[in-house]
């Protein structure tokens, strides 16, 4: 009778670290189950500060790779330098130009048309115009820090 007993006991002493292994995983199981759960809540209630983390990495990836892009011609000289150089600011001055040379053309057929001053400018500068100016603006002139200021 005790070497029944005793091999009873020795197999379930054998088998007590498996059960606790079970029970152990089954735990952690339960507590990733329920982090996932939560991660989820906060996603859906606007916290996903790791996506916008990743977001504002790229962007900076991004920005530093310009940077380092602009350096690069910068640093050339020749005719060749000159013209990788100018491509932007030529493309700028020739689209403001033909804007401007457009709305004064539109404000000289409306003036001698019969139409009043204020009644021409209201038309000429519309709210598509005013999204287009403000587009410019913020692309030339800061839109990393718009976008910093209001906290993307």
């Amino acid at each position: 009778m005790l070497s029944v007993i005793g091999s009873l006991l020795g197999f379930a002493s054998s088998a007590a670290p498996a059960v606790a292994d079970h029970f152990k995983a089954k735990q952690n199981q339960k507590f990733e189950l329920a982090k996932m759960e939560k991660m989820a809540q906060l996603r859906a209630a606007g916290f996903d500060q790791e996506y916008r983390m990743y977001e504002t990495k790229a962007d900076d990836n991004e920005h530093s790779r310009l940077v380092q892009h602009d350096i690069s011609i910068n640093s050339g000289t020749g005719i060749i330098s000159g013209l990788q150089r100018s491509v932007r600011p030529v493309i700028t001055y020739a689209f403001f130009a033909l804007f401007v040379t457009i709305e004064v053309t539109l404000l000289r057929e409306a003036l001698n048309t019969g139409a009043s001053f204020s009644e021409a400018i209201n038309v000429l500068w519309d709210e598509d115009t005013k999204a287009i100016f403000a587009a410019i603006i913020s692309f030339w002139f800061g839109s990393r820090a718009i976008d910093k200021a209001r906290g993307k």
